[in-house]
Protein backbone atom coordinates (compact mmCIF):
# COMPACT_ATOMS: atom_id res chain seq x y z
CA UNK A 1 0.00 0.00 0.00
CA UNK A 2 1.31 3.58 -1.00
CA UNK A 3 0.77 6.58 1.49
CA UNK A 4 -0.04 9.52 -1.08
CA UNK A 5 2.41 12.17 -0.91
CA UNK A 6 1.20 15.72 0.91
CA UNK A 7 0.22 18.51 -0.80
CA UNK A 8 0.25 22.00 0.68
CA UNK A 9 -3.82 21.70 0.95
CA UNK A 10 -3.19 18.94 3.56
CA UNK A 11 -4.12 20.28 7.24
CA UNK A 12 -3.15 17.98 10.57
CA UNK A 13 -3.58 18.50 13.68
CA UNK A 14 -0.57 19.84 16.12
CA UNK A 15 1.02 17.04 18.47
CA UNK A 16 1.03 18.13 21.94
CA UNK A 17 1.23 15.77 24.89
CA UNK A 18 -1.54 17.86 26.75
CA UNK A 19 -4.35 16.37 25.52
CA UNK A 20 -7.97 15.76 27.31
CA UNK A 21 -11.03 14.15 25.95
CA UNK A 22 -14.13 15.04 24.37
CA UNK A 23 -15.88 14.99 27.46
CA UNK A 24 -13.46 16.14 29.67
CA UNK A 25 -13.56 19.23 27.27
CA UNK A 26 -17.59 19.34 27.67
CA UNK A 27 -17.75 19.14 31.14
CA UNK A 28 -15.11 21.94 31.22
CA UNK A 29 -17.21 24.08 28.84
CA UNK A 30 -20.97 23.34 30.89
CA UNK A 31 -18.78 24.23 34.23
CA UNK A 32 -17.49 27.45 32.67
CA UNK A 33 -20.65 28.59 30.74
CA UNK A 34 -22.45 27.43 34.52
CA UNK A 35 -24.76 24.87 32.94
CA UNK A 36 -25.76 21.81 35.30
CA UNK A 37 -24.47 18.47 34.66
CA UNK A 38 -25.07 15.42 36.42
CA UNK A 39 -23.13 12.14 36.21
CA UNK A 40 -24.23 8.50 36.90
CA UNK A 41 -23.29 5.03 36.28
CA UNK A 42 -21.33 5.86 32.51
CA UNK A 43 -24.50 8.30 31.87
CA UNK A 44 -24.18 12.20 31.92
CA UNK A 45 -27.45 15.15 31.78
CA UNK A 46 -26.53 18.03 30.55
CA UNK A 47 -29.28 20.62 30.96
CA UNK A 48 -29.90 22.99 27.89
CA UNK A 49 -31.02 26.70 28.56
CA UNK A 50 -34.60 27.30 27.11
CA UNK A 51 -33.45 29.74 24.86
CA UNK A 52 -31.06 27.22 23.14
CA UNK A 53 -33.31 24.63 23.10
CA UNK A 54 -34.66 25.06 19.53
CA UNK A 55 -31.32 24.21 18.54
CA UNK A 56 -32.09 20.30 20.03
CA UNK A 57 -35.17 20.07 18.72
CA UNK A 58 -37.18 20.88 22.25
CA UNK A 59 -34.72 18.75 24.60
CA UNK A 60 -34.32 20.85 27.85
CA UNK A 61 -31.77 18.15 29.15
CA UNK A 62 -29.38 16.05 26.62
CA UNK A 63 -28.35 12.62 27.59
CA UNK A 64 -24.46 11.61 27.03
CA UNK A 65 -23.16 8.42 26.80
CA UNK A 66 -19.53 7.93 28.94
CA UNK A 67 -18.61 4.24 28.49
CA UNK A 68 -17.63 2.75 25.30
CA UNK A 69 -20.77 1.48 24.68
CA UNK A 70 -23.90 3.64 23.87
CA UNK A 71 -26.46 3.69 27.19
CA UNK A 72 -30.20 3.48 26.02
CA UNK A 73 -31.37 6.75 25.90
CA UNK A 74 -28.30 8.74 24.44
CA UNK A 75 -28.93 11.38 22.20
CA UNK A 76 -26.64 13.45 21.48
CA UNK A 77 -22.57 13.04 20.13
CA UNK A 78 -19.61 14.13 22.09
CA UNK A 79 -17.58 14.42 18.25
CA UNK A 80 -15.79 17.72 18.35
CA UNK A 81 -17.79 18.31 14.95
CA UNK A 82 -21.08 17.56 16.93
CA UNK A 83 -23.69 19.86 17.06
CA UNK A 84 -23.18 19.79 20.87
CA UNK A 85 -19.87 20.59 20.88
CA UNK A 86 -20.01 23.51 18.24
CA UNK A 87 -22.74 24.80 20.28
CA UNK A 88 -20.97 24.72 23.54
CA UNK A 89 -17.33 26.32 21.62
CA UNK A 90 -19.81 28.80 20.15
CA UNK A 91 -21.29 29.81 23.46
CA UNK A 92 -18.00 29.77 25.08
CA UNK A 93 -16.56 32.21 22.31
CA UNK A 94 -18.81 34.14 22.96
CA UNK A 95 -18.43 38.05 21.41
CA UNK A 96 -15.14 38.01 22.36
CA UNK A 97 -12.25 36.82 20.03
CA UNK A 98 -10.56 34.89 23.25
CA UNK A 99 -11.79 33.23 26.68
CA UNK A 100 -10.92 35.18 29.39
CA UNK A 101 -9.48 32.14 32.13
CA UNK A 102 -6.98 31.62 34.75
CA UNK A 103 -5.31 28.70 36.12
CA UNK A 104 -7.49 27.51 39.29
CA UNK A 105 -5.69 27.37 42.23
CA UNK A 106 -3.93 30.22 41.12
CA UNK A 107 -3.27 32.95 43.95
CA UNK A 108 -4.96 35.93 43.66
CA UNK A 109 -4.21 38.90 46.50
CA UNK A 110 -0.97 39.96 48.12
CA UNK A 111 -1.93 38.50 51.10
CA UNK A 112 -1.66 34.84 49.70
CA UNK A 113 1.97 35.86 48.08
CA UNK A 114 3.44 36.88 51.69
CA UNK A 115 1.78 33.99 53.89
CA UNK A 116 3.64 31.77 51.32
CA UNK A 117 6.95 34.09 51.33
CA UNK A 118 6.62 34.84 55.43
CA UNK A 119 6.77 31.35 56.51
CA UNK A 120 10.00 30.66 55.10
CA UNK A 121 12.06 33.02 57.47
CA UNK A 122 12.68 33.33 61.10
CA UNK A 123 13.56 36.25 62.34
CA UNK A 124 15.18 36.44 65.77
CA UNK A 125 13.92 39.52 68.03
CA UNK A 126 12.38 40.98 64.72
CA UNK A 127 9.35 40.13 62.02
CA UNK A 128 9.55 40.56 58.13
CA UNK A 129 7.09 42.40 55.99
CA UNK A 130 6.22 43.28 52.84
CA UNK A 131 8.02 46.64 51.81
CA UNK A 132 5.98 46.46 48.33
CA UNK A 133 4.36 43.50 46.66
CA UNK A 134 2.55 44.16 42.85
CA UNK A 135 0.66 41.50 41.08
CA UNK A 136 0.71 41.71 37.32
CA UNK A 137 -1.98 39.73 34.92
CA UNK A 138 0.18 38.61 31.22
CA UNK A 139 -1.79 37.26 28.69
CA UNK A 140 -0.61 33.42 27.97
CA UNK A 141 -2.44 31.78 25.08
CA UNK A 142 -4.14 28.47 24.82
CA UNK A 143 -4.89 27.63 21.70
CA UNK A 144 -6.89 23.81 21.47
CA UNK A 145 -7.31 21.45 18.58
CA UNK A 146 -9.89 19.21 17.78
CA UNK A 147 -8.07 15.66 16.37
CA UNK A 148 -8.65 14.16 13.46
CA UNK A 149 -10.69 11.68 15.24
CA UNK A 150 -12.72 14.20 16.77
CA UNK A 151 -12.83 12.23 19.73
CA UNK A 152 -9.96 14.38 21.87
CA UNK A 153 -8.26 18.07 22.34
CA UNK A 154 -5.01 18.94 21.95
CA UNK A 155 -3.65 22.24 23.67
CA UNK A 156 -0.94 24.28 23.22
CA UNK A 157 0.22 27.35 24.91
CA UNK A 158 2.09 30.84 23.59
CA UNK A 159 3.62 32.98 26.53
CA UNK A 160 2.78 36.30 26.72
CA UNK A 161 6.13 37.92 24.90
CA UNK A 162 5.15 35.15 21.73
CA UNK A 163 7.42 31.83 22.87
CA UNK A 164 6.77 28.66 23.09
CA UNK A 165 5.62 27.82 26.79
CA UNK A 166 7.87 24.42 27.71
CA UNK A 167 5.64 21.24 28.84
CA UNK A 168 7.25 21.82 32.60
CA UNK A 169 6.49 25.36 32.67
CA UNK A 170 2.63 24.53 31.34
CA UNK A 171 1.88 22.25 34.58
CA UNK A 172 4.03 24.39 37.14
CA UNK A 173 1.85 27.65 36.48
CA UNK A 174 -1.31 25.30 35.75
CA UNK A 175 -2.28 26.01 32.25
CA UNK A 176 -3.91 22.78 31.84
CA UNK A 177 -6.99 23.66 34.78
CA UNK A 178 -8.26 27.24 33.86
CA UNK A 179 -11.78 28.83 34.61
CA UNK A 180 -13.50 31.17 33.25
CA UNK A 181 -13.40 34.78 34.66
CA UNK A 182 -16.56 36.39 34.89
CA UNK A 183 -16.45 39.24 36.15
CA UNK A 184 -14.00 42.09 34.94
CA UNK A 185 -11.23 40.24 33.41
CA UNK A 186 -8.21 42.04 32.47
CA UNK A 187 -8.45 43.89 29.06
CA UNK A 188 -6.49 43.30 26.01
CA UNK A 189 -7.51 44.67 22.78
CA UNK A 190 -7.63 42.90 19.68
CA UNK A 191 -4.38 43.51 17.75
CA UNK A 192 -2.75 41.88 21.37
CA UNK A 193 -4.68 38.73 21.08
CA UNK A 194 -3.98 38.65 17.21
CA UNK A 195 -0.60 39.24 17.57
CA UNK A 196 -0.54 35.58 20.00
CA UNK A 197 -2.46 33.65 18.28
CA UNK A 198 0.18 34.87 15.43
CA UNK A 199 2.72 33.93 17.43
CA UNK A 200 0.57 30.27 18.60
CA UNK A 201 0.00 29.48 14.42
CA UNK A 202 3.65 29.86 13.87
CA UNK A 203 4.58 27.71 16.85
CA UNK A 204 2.09 24.89 15.87
CA UNK A 205 3.53 25.26 12.37
CA UNK A 206 6.78 24.48 13.74
CA UNK A 207 5.32 20.91 14.90
CA UNK A 208 3.97 19.97 11.85
CA UNK A 209 6.48 21.42 9.22
CA UNK A 210 9.50 19.90 11.16
CA UNK A 211 7.85 16.33 10.27
CA UNK A 212 6.94 17.25 6.76
CA UNK A 213 7.21 21.11 5.11
CA UNK A 214 4.46 20.54 2.85
CA UNK A 215 1.59 20.51 5.95
CA UNK A 216 -0.38 23.14 6.80
CA UNK A 217 -1.91 23.58 10.53
CA UNK A 218 -5.78 23.07 10.92
CA UNK A 219 -7.74 26.14 12.59
CA UNK A 220 -7.53 26.38 16.61
CA UNK A 221 -11.26 25.06 17.40
CA UNK A 222 -11.03 27.65 20.49
CA UNK A 223 -8.59 30.23 21.56
CA UNK A 224 -8.27 30.98 25.15
CA UNK A 225 -6.30 33.47 27.11
CA UNK A 226 -4.97 32.39 30.45
CA UNK A 227 -4.46 35.22 32.38
CA UNK A 228 -1.30 34.26 34.79
CA UNK A 229 -0.49 36.68 37.97
CA UNK A 230 3.44 37.82 38.08
CA UNK A 231 4.45 38.80 41.58
CA UNK A 232 7.46 41.58 42.15
CA UNK A 233 8.25 42.86 45.22
CA UNK A 234 10.47 43.38 48.42
CA UNK A 235 10.55 41.73 51.57
CA UNK A 236 11.71 43.77 55.07
CA UNK A 237 13.62 42.14 57.66
CA UNK A 238 13.22 44.50 60.60
CA UNK A 239 14.98 44.27 63.94
CA UNK A 240 15.26 46.56 66.20
CA UNK A 241 15.92 50.07 64.72
CA UNK A 242 17.71 48.06 61.72
CA UNK A 243 16.20 47.19 58.04
CA UNK A 244 17.32 44.70 55.26
CA UNK A 245 15.62 44.55 52.25
CA UNK A 246 15.19 41.41 49.88
CA UNK A 247 13.69 41.81 46.46
CA UNK A 248 11.61 39.24 44.86
CA UNK A 249 9.78 38.64 41.40
CA UNK A 250 8.33 35.22 39.70
CA UNK A 251 4.64 34.04 38.73
CA UNK A 252 2.62 34.11 41.74
CA UNK A 253 1.73 30.82 41.54
CA UNK A 254 5.30 29.26 41.63
CA UNK A 255 7.08 31.98 43.34
CA UNK A 256 9.36 30.09 46.56
CA UNK A 257 11.06 32.16 49.12
CA UNK A 258 14.54 32.99 48.11
CA UNK A 259 17.96 33.16 50.93
CA UNK A 260 18.60 36.15 51.86
CA UNK A 261 22.58 36.98 50.94
CA UNK A 262 23.98 38.97 53.41
CA UNK A 263 26.40 41.93 51.72
CA UNK A 264 28.64 41.54 55.15
CA UNK A 265 29.57 37.72 55.14
CA UNK A 266 27.90 36.91 52.13
CA UNK A 267 26.92 34.01 53.85
CA UNK A 268 22.92 32.81 52.63
CA UNK A 269 19.83 31.62 54.84
CA UNK A 270 16.41 32.00 56.11
CA UNK A 271 17.32 32.30 59.58
CA UNK A 272 18.43 36.24 60.45
CA UNK A 273 19.58 37.46 63.34
CA UNK A 274 21.30 40.89 64.67
CA UNK A 275 24.15 41.27 65.98
CA UNK A 276 24.68 44.01 69.55
CA UNK A 277 25.48 47.02 66.98
CA UNK A 278 22.21 46.30 64.51
CA UNK A 279 23.82 44.36 61.97
CA UNK A 280 21.16 42.39 60.33
CA UNK A 281 23.10 38.65 59.03
CA UNK A 282 22.26 35.29 59.04
CA UNK A 283 21.83 33.77 62.23
CA UNK A 284 24.50 31.05 62.22
CA UNK A 285 27.22 34.11 61.22
CA UNK A 286 26.74 35.68 64.52
CA UNK A 287 28.48 34.30 67.91
CA UNK A 288 29.35 35.99 71.11
CA UNK A 289 32.69 37.31 71.94
CA UNK A 290 33.75 35.42 74.95
CA UNK A 291 35.70 38.33 76.49
CA UNK A 292 33.44 41.16 75.96
CA UNK A 293 30.01 38.64 76.11
CA UNK A 294 28.83 41.08 72.83
CA UNK A 295 27.24 39.59 70.18
CA UNK A 296 28.86 40.29 66.50
CA UNK A 297 29.91 38.84 63.52
CA UNK A 298 31.48 35.61 63.64
CA UNK A 299 33.75 37.15 61.21
CA UNK A 300 34.91 39.84 63.11
CA UNK A 301 36.43 37.08 65.77
CA UNK A 302 39.64 35.48 66.59
CA UNK A 303 40.90 32.55 67.96
CA UNK A 304 43.29 33.13 71.20
CA UNK A 305 46.17 30.89 70.50
CA UNK A 306 47.06 30.44 74.40
CA UNK A 307 42.89 29.98 75.55
CA UNK A 308 41.07 28.74 72.18
CA UNK A 309 38.29 31.76 73.27
CA UNK A 310 36.86 33.06 70.10
CA UNK A 311 37.31 37.03 70.78
CA UNK A 312 37.32 40.03 69.06
CA UNK A 313 41.00 41.35 67.50
CA UNK A 314 40.77 44.77 69.65
CA UNK A 315 40.97 42.23 72.45
CA UNK A 316 44.61 40.40 71.28
CA UNK A 317 48.02 41.26 70.02
CA UNK A 318 49.94 39.19 66.97
CA UNK A 319 52.70 37.07 68.06
CA UNK A 320 55.40 38.12 66.19
CA UNK A 321 56.61 34.39 66.47
CA UNK A 322 53.40 32.29 65.21
CA UNK A 323 51.73 34.73 63.89
CA UNK A 324 48.60 34.02 65.62
CA UNK A 325 46.02 36.47 67.81
CA UNK A 326 46.17 35.72 71.38
CA UNK A 327 44.56 37.75 74.07
CA UNK A 328 47.29 40.59 75.64
CA UNK A 329 47.29 39.49 78.73
CA UNK A 330 48.48 36.42 77.71
CA UNK A 331 51.70 37.49 76.51
CA UNK A 332 55.07 37.38 77.96
CA UNK A 333 58.90 38.43 77.87
CA UNK A 334 61.19 35.84 76.67
CA UNK A 335 63.84 35.24 78.99
CA UNK A 336 66.78 35.07 76.05
CA UNK A 337 66.03 37.45 73.33
CA UNK A 338 63.28 39.79 75.32
CA UNK A 339 60.51 40.14 73.00
CA UNK A 340 57.37 40.47 73.97
CA UNK A 341 55.61 36.56 72.76
CA UNK A 342 52.41 34.92 73.47
CA UNK A 343 52.34 32.78 76.12
CA UNK A 344 51.32 29.65 73.27
CA UNK A 345 54.89 30.08 71.33
CA UNK A 346 56.82 29.32 75.14
CA UNK A 347 58.87 26.22 75.73
CA UNK A 348 59.27 26.71 79.52
CA UNK A 349 60.76 30.30 79.62
CA UNK A 350 62.29 30.76 76.06
CA UNK A 351 60.18 31.25 72.88
CA UNK A 352 60.07 28.85 69.68
CA UNK A 353 62.35 31.58 67.86
CA UNK A 354 65.11 31.54 70.35
CA UNK A 355 65.10 27.39 70.72
CA UNK A 356 64.60 26.65 67.04
CA UNK A 357 67.91 28.82 65.99
CA UNK A 358 69.55 26.93 63.60
CA UNK A 359 72.94 27.31 62.07
CA UNK A 360 73.34 29.26 58.78
CA UNK A 361 76.66 29.75 56.56
CA UNK A 362 78.25 33.18 56.29
CA UNK A 363 76.55 33.95 52.91
CA UNK A 364 73.29 33.53 54.02
CA UNK A 365 71.79 36.65 52.43
CA UNK A 366 69.95 37.65 56.33
CA UNK A 367 73.35 37.17 57.75
CA UNK A 368 75.18 39.52 55.05
CA UNK A 369 72.46 41.89 55.93
CA UNK A 370 73.21 42.52 59.23
CA UNK A 371 77.46 42.02 58.97
CA UNK A 372 76.40 45.06 56.72
CA UNK A 373 74.88 46.93 58.75
CA UNK A 374 76.83 46.28 61.86
CA UNK A 375 80.39 45.30 60.76
CA UNK A 376 81.42 44.90 64.72
CA UNK A 377 79.56 41.60 64.16
CA UNK A 378 82.08 40.31 61.50
CA UNK A 379 84.63 38.77 64.63
CA UNK A 380 82.13 36.78 65.60
CA UNK A 381 81.73 33.18 63.93
CA UNK A 382 79.04 30.17 64.82
CA UNK A 383 76.43 31.80 64.03
CA UNK A 384 72.92 30.53 64.54
CA UNK A 385 69.74 32.44 63.59
CA UNK A 386 65.96 32.04 63.49
CA UNK A 387 63.02 35.13 62.65
CA UNK A 388 60.02 36.20 63.68
CA UNK A 389 57.43 38.32 61.27
CA UNK A 390 59.30 41.45 62.88
CA UNK A 391 62.96 40.98 63.90
CA UNK A 392 66.22 38.49 63.23
CA UNK A 393 67.23 36.34 66.36
CA UNK A 394 70.75 35.83 65.87
CA UNK A 395 73.43 33.88 68.00
CA UNK A 396 77.36 33.87 67.37
CA UNK A 397 80.33 32.31 70.01
CA UNK A 398 83.99 32.63 70.38
CA UNK A 399 85.98 30.45 72.50
CA UNK A 400 84.84 31.70 75.36
CA UNK A 401 81.19 33.51 75.48
CA UNK A 402 78.55 33.84 73.02
CA UNK A 403 76.45 36.64 71.70
CA UNK A 404 72.79 37.70 71.10
CA UNK A 405 71.65 39.68 68.77
CA UNK A 406 67.77 40.90 68.15
CA UNK A 407 67.20 42.96 64.57
CA UNK A 408 64.60 44.57 62.99
CA UNK A 409 63.53 42.93 59.71
CA UNK A 410 62.17 46.20 57.78
CA UNK A 411 65.52 49.19 59.76
CA UNK A 412 68.39 46.49 60.10
CA UNK A 413 68.14 48.51 63.79
CA UNK A 414 69.56 46.22 67.00
CA UNK A 415 66.66 45.78 69.34
CA UNK A 416 68.27 43.97 71.98
CA UNK A 417 72.27 42.91 72.38
CA UNK A 418 73.06 40.25 75.05
CA UNK A 419 76.17 38.42 76.13
CA UNK A 420 76.71 35.03 77.95
CA UNK A 421 79.31 32.45 79.16
CA UNK A 422 80.65 29.90 76.57
CA UNK A 423 77.85 27.44 79.00
CA UNK A 424 76.25 29.63 80.94
CA UNK A 425 72.68 30.36 80.83
CA UNK A 426 71.62 33.82 81.55
CA UNK A 427 72.52 36.09 79.01
CA UNK A 428 73.42 39.69 80.38
CA UNK A 429 72.03 42.56 78.02
CA UNK A 430 74.91 44.57 77.09
CA UNK A 431 75.96 48.18 78.20
CA UNK A 432 75.49 51.30 75.58
CA UNK A 433 79.74 51.26 75.91
CA UNK A 434 79.49 47.33 75.17
CA UNK A 435 77.03 47.80 72.39
CA UNK A 436 79.75 50.52 70.93
CA UNK A 437 82.49 48.06 70.93
CA UNK A 438 80.90 45.19 69.83
CA UNK A 439 78.94 46.40 67.11
CA UNK A 440 81.79 48.71 65.95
Amino acid sequence: MTTPTPTTSDQVVPDSIHRESAWDFIRWAAAALRLPVREQNGTAWLEVPEPDQSIFDGQAELQLSLGNTASAGATESMQFDSRLCQWLIGRLRGTDSALPTRPVNQPTAVKDIADRLFAAYSVDGGNVHLGGCQLTDLPFLRLSFASEAGDEVRHLFVAHDGSSVSDRLAKDLGLLQVEPILKLPPRIDEPAVHSLVTAGRRVAAQSVTSRDPNTAVVEPTLVTVVWVKHASGTLNFTIGENTVSLPFSGWAKTLAAQPYTSPASGASGFHLAATDDGRIDSADQIDMCQQSGKRVLRQDLVRCATTGKLVLEEFTDTCSVTGQHSLTEHFAECEKCRQLVSKAAFEESLCAACVQMAKIKNDDPRLVWILGEHAGLERWRNWQLAETKSVYVAQASTWTKRLLVVVDKETLAVDHLATAGKFGSYWAPASESQRIEILR
